[in-house]
Protein backbone atom coordinates (compact mmCIF):
# COMPACT_ATOMS: atom_id res chain seq x y z
CA UNK A 1 0.00 0.00 0.00
CA UNK A 2 1.25 3.29 -1.03
CA UNK A 3 -0.11 5.81 1.80
CA UNK A 4 0.40 9.81 1.07
CA UNK A 5 0.56 11.35 4.85
CA UNK A 6 0.36 15.48 4.87
CA UNK A 7 2.44 17.60 7.29
CA UNK A 8 4.51 14.17 9.27
CA UNK A 9 6.29 16.47 11.51
CA UNK A 10 3.70 18.35 12.71
CA UNK A 11 1.83 17.68 15.81
CA UNK A 12 5.48 16.18 16.88
CA UNK A 13 3.70 13.20 18.33
CA UNK A 14 1.90 12.38 15.32
CA UNK A 15 5.18 10.52 14.56
CA UNK A 16 3.92 7.36 15.81
CA UNK A 17 1.48 7.26 12.78
CA UNK A 18 3.69 6.94 10.47
CA UNK A 19 6.76 4.88 12.67
CA UNK A 20 3.39 2.30 12.76
CA UNK A 21 2.28 2.68 8.94
CA UNK A 22 5.64 1.64 7.81
CA UNK A 23 6.40 -0.81 10.71
CA UNK A 24 3.43 -3.11 8.71
CA UNK A 25 4.59 -2.67 5.42
CA UNK A 26 3.59 0.18 4.37
CA UNK A 27 4.99 2.79 2.10
CA UNK A 28 4.46 6.04 3.62
CA UNK A 29 5.12 9.12 1.29
CA UNK A 30 5.60 12.64 3.09
CA UNK A 31 4.70 16.34 2.37
CA UNK A 32 5.00 19.02 4.83
CA UNK A 33 6.36 22.22 5.95
CA UNK A 34 9.73 20.87 7.55
CA UNK A 35 13.19 20.53 6.54
CA UNK A 36 13.98 16.92 6.31
CA UNK A 37 16.74 16.66 8.65
CA UNK A 38 14.83 18.69 11.27
CA UNK A 39 12.80 16.10 11.82
CA UNK A 40 13.64 12.97 13.71
CA UNK A 41 15.66 10.27 12.86
CA UNK A 42 13.21 7.55 13.60
CA UNK A 43 10.06 9.44 11.28
CA UNK A 44 13.17 10.02 8.41
CA UNK A 45 13.80 6.29 8.36
CA UNK A 46 10.04 5.41 8.64
CA UNK A 47 9.19 7.26 4.88
CA UNK A 48 10.06 5.99 1.62
CA UNK A 49 10.11 9.74 0.55
CA UNK A 50 9.70 13.08 1.03
CA UNK A 51 9.28 16.47 -0.56
CA UNK A 52 8.95 19.80 1.48
CA UNK A 53 7.09 22.32 0.24
CA UNK A 54 4.68 25.15 1.37
CA UNK A 55 1.78 23.45 1.77
CA UNK A 56 -1.12 27.06 1.43
CA UNK A 57 0.68 27.42 -1.91
CA UNK A 58 -0.94 25.16 -5.13
CA UNK A 59 1.91 25.29 -7.54
CA UNK A 60 4.29 24.39 -4.76
CA UNK A 61 2.01 21.70 -3.37
CA UNK A 62 1.40 20.02 -7.03
CA UNK A 63 4.95 20.25 -7.92
CA UNK A 64 5.64 18.26 -4.73
CA UNK A 65 2.85 15.60 -5.91
CA UNK A 66 4.69 15.70 -9.28
CA UNK A 67 8.05 14.53 -7.01
CA UNK A 68 6.38 11.94 -5.13
CA UNK A 69 4.58 10.23 -8.26
CA UNK A 70 7.94 10.35 -10.14
CA UNK A 71 9.56 9.21 -7.14
CA UNK A 72 7.05 6.30 -7.00
CA UNK A 73 7.29 5.09 -10.50
CA UNK A 74 10.76 3.40 -9.41
CA UNK A 75 8.25 0.99 -6.88
CA UNK A 76 6.35 0.47 -9.52
CA UNK A 77 2.71 1.98 -11.46
CA UNK A 78 3.08 5.87 -10.30
CA UNK A 79 -1.08 6.06 -11.28
CA UNK A 80 -1.70 7.55 -7.50
CA UNK A 81 -1.59 6.77 -4.02
CA UNK A 82 -4.01 4.27 -2.06
CA UNK A 83 -5.11 6.14 0.35
CA UNK A 84 -4.15 10.09 1.61
CA UNK A 85 -4.14 11.44 5.15
CA UNK A 86 -3.56 14.58 6.93
CA UNK A 87 -4.77 14.60 10.69
CA UNK A 88 -4.71 18.06 10.74
CA UNK A 89 -7.75 20.13 10.57
CA UNK A 90 -5.19 22.91 8.53
CA UNK A 91 -4.70 20.48 5.78
CA UNK A 92 -8.27 18.88 5.46
CA UNK A 93 -8.82 21.00 1.92
CA UNK A 94 -5.60 20.05 0.83
CA UNK A 95 -6.25 16.28 1.18
CA UNK A 96 -9.69 16.55 -0.60
CA UNK A 97 -8.39 18.70 -3.47
CA UNK A 98 -5.86 15.69 -3.42
CA UNK A 99 -8.50 12.99 -3.33
CA UNK A 100 -10.66 14.93 -6.27
CA UNK A 101 -7.56 15.20 -8.22
CA UNK A 102 -6.09 11.52 -8.43
CA UNK A 103 -9.80 9.69 -7.69
CA UNK A 104 -8.55 8.32 -4.45
CA UNK A 105 -11.41 7.45 -1.95
CA UNK A 106 -11.78 9.69 1.14
CA UNK A 107 -12.99 12.98 1.51
CA UNK A 108 -13.54 14.84 -1.48
CA UNK A 109 -14.31 18.57 -2.32
CA UNK A 110 -17.88 18.49 -2.16
CA UNK A 111 -17.63 16.76 1.39
CA UNK A 112 -15.44 19.71 3.09
CA UNK A 113 -18.07 22.22 3.95
CA UNK A 114 -20.36 19.96 6.52
CA UNK A 115 -16.67 19.13 7.92
CA UNK A 116 -15.59 22.97 8.61
CA UNK A 117 -18.32 25.21 7.92
CA UNK A 118 -19.79 25.59 11.68
CA UNK A 119 -22.69 27.31 9.68
CA UNK A 120 -23.28 23.99 7.88
CA UNK A 121 -22.84 21.83 11.16
CA UNK A 122 -25.69 23.85 12.53
CA UNK A 123 -27.70 22.62 10.42
CA UNK A 124 -27.13 18.92 10.12
CA UNK A 125 -27.58 19.02 13.83
CA UNK A 126 -31.13 20.55 13.86
CA UNK A 127 -32.16 17.64 10.88
CA UNK A 128 -31.69 15.23 13.30
CA UNK A 129 -33.19 17.05 15.60
CA UNK A 130 -30.02 17.92 18.17
CA UNK A 131 -30.17 21.11 20.05
CA UNK A 132 -27.82 23.76 19.12
CA UNK A 133 -26.97 27.86 20.15
CA UNK A 134 -29.45 30.48 18.43
CA UNK A 135 -27.43 32.21 15.88
CA UNK A 136 -26.48 32.31 12.63
CA UNK A 137 -24.05 33.14 10.14
CA UNK A 138 -24.13 37.35 9.57
CA UNK A 139 -23.36 39.00 6.36
CA UNK A 140 -22.59 42.97 7.69
CA UNK A 141 -22.44 45.02 10.81
CA UNK A 142 -26.39 45.78 10.58
CA UNK A 143 -27.44 41.93 10.18
CA UNK A 144 -24.88 41.57 13.18
CA UNK A 145 -26.58 44.50 15.57
CA UNK A 146 -30.20 43.40 14.94
CA UNK A 147 -29.17 39.51 15.60
CA UNK A 148 -27.24 40.62 19.01
CA UNK A 149 -29.95 42.72 20.20
CA UNK A 150 -32.10 39.73 19.50
CA UNK A 151 -30.07 37.11 21.15
CA UNK A 152 -28.76 39.57 24.01
CA UNK A 153 -24.95 39.93 25.59
CA UNK A 154 -22.78 38.40 25.94
CA UNK A 155 -22.65 36.33 22.95
CA UNK A 156 -19.63 34.45 20.77
CA UNK A 157 -18.72 35.65 17.25
CA UNK A 158 -16.61 33.07 15.80
CA UNK A 159 -15.42 32.29 11.83
CA UNK A 160 -17.15 30.21 9.90
CA UNK A 161 -14.85 27.66 9.81
CA UNK A 162 -11.56 27.79 11.97
CA UNK A 163 -9.48 25.61 14.44
CA UNK A 164 -9.83 25.36 17.71
CA UNK A 165 -9.87 29.44 19.73
CA UNK A 166 -8.49 31.43 16.54
CA UNK A 167 -10.55 34.28 16.25
CA UNK A 168 -13.33 33.69 18.83
CA UNK A 169 -14.65 36.50 20.97
CA UNK A 170 -16.60 37.06 23.51
CA UNK A 171 -18.73 40.00 23.17
CA UNK A 172 -19.97 42.15 26.43
CA UNK A 173 -21.64 45.16 24.27
CA UNK A 174 -22.44 47.14 21.11
CA UNK A 175 -19.42 48.71 21.22
CA UNK A 176 -17.12 45.49 21.31
CA UNK A 177 -19.22 44.28 18.56
CA UNK A 178 -18.90 46.94 15.94
CA UNK A 179 -15.15 47.03 17.17
CA UNK A 180 -14.50 43.37 15.92
CA UNK A 181 -16.80 43.43 13.05
CA UNK A 182 -14.81 46.47 11.89
CA UNK A 183 -11.40 44.09 12.44
CA UNK A 184 -12.74 40.76 9.90
CA UNK A 185 -13.37 39.51 6.75
CA UNK A 186 -13.54 36.54 6.42
CA UNK A 187 -17.39 34.39 7.38
CA UNK A 188 -18.39 35.14 10.78
CA UNK A 189 -21.18 33.51 12.81
CA UNK A 190 -22.94 35.22 16.03
CA UNK A 191 -24.20 32.92 18.66
CA UNK A 192 -26.26 33.21 22.16
CA UNK A 193 -23.28 32.51 24.74
CA UNK A 194 -24.26 29.16 26.69
CA UNK A 195 -23.47 28.44 30.59
CA UNK A 196 -22.66 24.89 30.65
CA UNK A 197 -19.93 22.22 31.32
CA UNK A 198 -17.87 21.42 27.79
CA UNK A 199 -17.64 17.79 26.96
CA UNK A 200 -16.85 15.52 23.62
CA UNK A 201 -17.17 11.92 22.18
CA UNK A 202 -14.09 11.36 20.69
CA UNK A 203 -13.03 8.12 18.63
CA UNK A 204 -11.76 6.25 15.72
CA UNK A 205 -14.26 4.73 12.68
CA UNK A 206 -13.25 1.84 10.74
CA UNK A 207 -13.67 1.46 6.84
CA UNK A 208 -17.32 1.43 6.94
CA UNK A 209 -18.01 4.25 9.35
CA UNK A 210 -18.25 2.00 12.76
CA UNK A 211 -17.05 3.38 15.60
CA UNK A 212 -14.28 1.13 16.86
CA UNK A 213 -12.52 3.28 19.60
CA UNK A 214 -14.28 6.10 21.54
CA UNK A 215 -13.52 8.23 24.48
CA UNK A 216 -14.64 11.38 26.15
CA UNK A 217 -12.76 14.59 27.54
CA UNK A 218 -14.05 16.99 30.48
CA UNK A 219 -13.06 20.40 30.27
CA UNK A 220 -12.66 23.15 33.57
CA UNK A 221 -13.14 25.87 31.26
CA UNK A 222 -13.52 26.21 27.21
CA UNK A 223 -10.48 26.58 25.00
CA UNK A 224 -10.87 30.48 24.72
CA UNK A 225 -10.79 30.73 27.89
CA UNK A 226 -7.12 29.02 28.47
CA UNK A 227 -6.43 30.90 25.82
CA UNK A 228 -7.09 34.65 27.58
CA UNK A 229 -4.61 33.06 30.26
CA UNK A 230 -6.86 30.68 32.59
CA UNK A 231 -4.84 27.49 33.75
CA UNK A 232 -5.38 24.51 31.41
CA UNK A 233 -6.94 21.67 32.79
CA UNK A 234 -9.21 18.87 31.21
CA UNK A 235 -9.48 15.23 31.66
CA UNK A 236 -10.30 11.88 29.95
CA UNK A 237 -13.53 10.36 31.52
CA UNK A 238 -13.50 6.85 32.40
CA UNK A 239 -17.32 6.78 31.52
CA UNK A 240 -19.21 8.05 28.93
CA UNK A 241 -22.87 8.90 29.78
CA UNK A 242 -25.87 6.57 27.59
CA UNK A 243 -27.05 10.03 26.41
CA UNK A 244 -24.19 11.70 24.86
CA UNK A 245 -22.83 8.32 23.22
CA UNK A 246 -26.06 8.55 21.62
CA UNK A 247 -25.84 11.56 20.54
CA UNK A 248 -22.27 10.92 19.29
CA UNK A 249 -23.01 8.11 17.45
CA UNK A 250 -25.75 9.53 15.66
CA UNK A 251 -23.06 12.04 13.98
CA UNK A 252 -20.51 9.71 13.18
CA UNK A 253 -23.09 8.84 9.91
CA UNK A 254 -24.19 12.15 9.71
CA UNK A 255 -21.33 13.51 8.78
CA UNK A 256 -19.55 10.21 7.10
CA UNK A 257 -17.05 9.93 8.93
CA UNK A 258 -14.82 6.85 7.96
CA UNK A 259 -11.49 5.51 8.47
CA UNK A 260 -11.00 8.48 10.59
CA UNK A 261 -10.39 10.06 14.02
CA UNK A 262 -13.01 12.42 15.08
CA UNK A 263 -13.49 14.86 17.77
CA UNK A 264 -16.93 16.29 18.86
CA UNK A 265 -17.82 19.18 20.96
CA UNK A 266 -21.24 19.58 23.65
CA UNK A 267 -22.44 21.25 25.82
CA UNK A 268 -23.26 19.61 28.71
CA UNK A 269 -26.40 21.47 30.50
CA UNK A 270 -28.68 19.54 33.05
CA UNK A 271 -28.97 15.81 31.17
CA UNK A 272 -29.00 17.53 27.27
CA UNK A 273 -26.23 17.44 25.42
CA UNK A 274 -25.87 20.13 22.86
CA UNK A 275 -23.64 19.70 20.01
CA UNK A 276 -21.12 22.69 19.09
CA UNK A 277 -18.71 21.14 16.70
CA UNK A 278 -17.60 18.55 14.99
CA UNK A 279 -13.88 17.81 13.57
CA UNK A 280 -12.67 14.97 11.63
CA UNK A 281 -9.09 14.54 13.11
CA UNK A 282 -8.37 13.15 16.38
CA UNK A 283 -8.12 15.89 19.33
CA UNK A 284 -5.25 17.62 19.55
CA UNK A 285 -2.03 18.32 21.59
CA UNK A 286 -1.01 15.36 23.50
CA UNK A 287 -4.74 14.27 23.78
CA UNK A 288 -4.03 10.98 21.78
CA UNK A 289 -1.55 10.12 24.25
CA UNK A 290 -3.89 10.51 27.01
CA UNK A 291 -6.13 8.22 25.33
CA UNK A 292 -3.42 5.95 25.30
CA UNK A 293 -3.18 6.11 29.29
CA UNK A 294 -6.41 5.79 29.75
CA UNK A 295 -6.26 2.15 28.49
CA UNK A 296 -2.87 0.96 28.55
CA UNK A 297 -2.78 0.66 24.66
CA UNK A 298 -1.67 2.53 21.53
CA UNK A 299 -4.19 4.34 19.28
CA UNK A 300 -1.56 4.78 16.72
CA UNK A 301 -0.29 1.36 16.45
CA UNK A 302 -4.49 0.53 16.33
CA UNK A 303 -4.69 3.15 13.64
CA UNK A 304 -1.96 1.45 11.78
CA UNK A 305 -3.35 -1.62 11.83
CA UNK A 306 -6.78 -0.51 10.36
CA UNK A 307 -4.93 1.09 7.61
CA UNK A 308 -3.54 -2.47 6.71
CA UNK A 309 -5.51 -4.75 7.42
CA UNK A 310 -9.11 -3.12 8.13
CA UNK A 311 -9.47 -4.59 11.45
CA UNK A 312 -8.74 -2.67 14.80
CA UNK A 313 -6.84 -4.34 17.89
CA UNK A 314 -7.37 -2.10 21.15
CA UNK A 315 -8.18 -2.20 24.70
CA UNK A 316 -11.74 -0.29 25.18
CA UNK A 317 -12.45 -0.49 28.78
CA UNK A 318 -10.87 2.65 30.61
CA UNK A 319 -8.67 1.68 33.54
CA UNK A 320 -8.13 5.21 34.61
CA UNK A 321 -8.81 8.88 34.56
CA UNK A 322 -6.41 10.67 32.58
CA UNK A 323 -5.96 14.15 33.06
CA UNK A 324 -4.05 17.44 31.38
CA UNK A 325 -2.37 20.18 33.41
CA UNK A 326 -1.08 22.97 31.86
CA UNK A 327 0.82 25.89 34.02
CA UNK A 328 1.24 29.22 32.61
CA UNK A 329 3.97 32.41 33.51
CA UNK A 330 2.28 32.65 37.22
CA UNK A 331 3.58 32.23 40.83
CA UNK A 332 2.03 28.73 41.81
CA UNK A 333 2.19 27.44 45.14
CA UNK A 334 4.27 24.32 44.74
CA UNK A 335 7.41 23.79 43.10
CA UNK A 336 7.70 20.76 40.50
CA UNK A 337 9.56 18.91 43.57
CA UNK A 338 7.21 19.54 45.75
CA UNK A 339 4.65 17.83 43.13
CA UNK A 340 6.57 14.88 42.38
CA UNK A 341 6.82 14.00 46.61
CA UNK A 342 2.91 14.30 46.42
CA UNK A 343 1.74 13.00 43.09
CA UNK A 344 4.93 11.27 40.87
CA UNK A 345 3.50 8.06 41.67
CA UNK A 346 0.74 8.75 39.43
CA UNK A 347 2.66 11.21 37.02
CA UNK A 348 3.00 9.58 33.73
CA UNK A 349 4.66 12.89 31.43
CA UNK A 350 5.55 16.42 32.49
CA UNK A 351 7.30 18.66 29.72
CA UNK A 352 7.55 21.85 27.96
CA UNK A 353 5.05 22.30 25.37
CA UNK A 354 5.90 23.21 21.85
CA UNK A 355 5.94 27.07 21.46
CA UNK A 356 2.56 26.87 19.05
CA UNK A 357 0.72 25.08 21.80
CA UNK A 358 1.86 27.23 24.99
CA UNK A 359 -1.07 30.49 24.40
CA UNK A 360 -3.54 27.64 25.11
CA UNK A 361 -2.30 24.50 26.52
CA UNK A 362 0.41 26.18 28.88
CA UNK A 363 4.37 26.71 28.73
CA UNK A 364 4.88 23.17 30.71
CA UNK A 365 2.26 19.97 30.79
CA UNK A 366 1.58 17.62 33.60
CA UNK A 367 -0.45 14.67 32.62
CA UNK A 368 -1.59 12.07 35.66
CA UNK A 369 -3.52 9.31 36.08
CA UNK A 370 -5.44 7.25 38.67
CA UNK A 371 -8.52 5.05 38.52
CA UNK A 372 -10.13 7.86 41.01
CA UNK A 373 -11.43 11.08 39.88
CA UNK A 374 -11.50 12.52 43.45
CA UNK A 375 -7.71 11.77 42.72
CA UNK A 376 -7.86 13.52 39.65
CA UNK A 377 -9.54 16.74 40.79
CA UNK A 378 -7.33 16.91 43.94
CA UNK A 379 -4.05 16.42 41.39
CA UNK A 380 -5.92 19.63 39.72
CA UNK A 381 -6.38 21.90 42.55
CA UNK A 382 -2.75 21.23 44.00
CA UNK A 383 -0.86 21.88 40.69
CA UNK A 384 -2.68 24.68 39.83
CA UNK A 385 -3.02 26.16 43.20
CA UNK A 386 -1.51 30.10 42.93
CA UNK A 387 0.63 31.63 46.12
Amino acid sequence: MDFLYISPEFPPNYVHFIEHLHSLGIRVWGMGEADFYHMPESLRSALTWYVRADLSDADAVQHALDELLMQKSTCGPAASFDLVESHNEQWLTLEGMINEKYGIDGIKKQDLPRLKKKSRMKQLFQEIGLPVARGERIADINQALKLADTLGYPLILKPDEGVGAGGIYRVENKNQLKTHMSQIEEDYLIEEFIEGDIVTYDGLTDYDGNVVFENSLIYGDGVLEYVLGKDTFFYVSRHIPTELRTAGRNLVPLFDVRRKFFHFEFFKIGGTYMPIEINCRPPGGAILDMMNYSVDDDLYRAYAGMIAGGRVDIQAQKQYYCCYLGRKDKHYAHSHNEILAAFGHSLVEHDLNPPVFQQAMGTERYIFRSPNEADILEMADYVLKKR
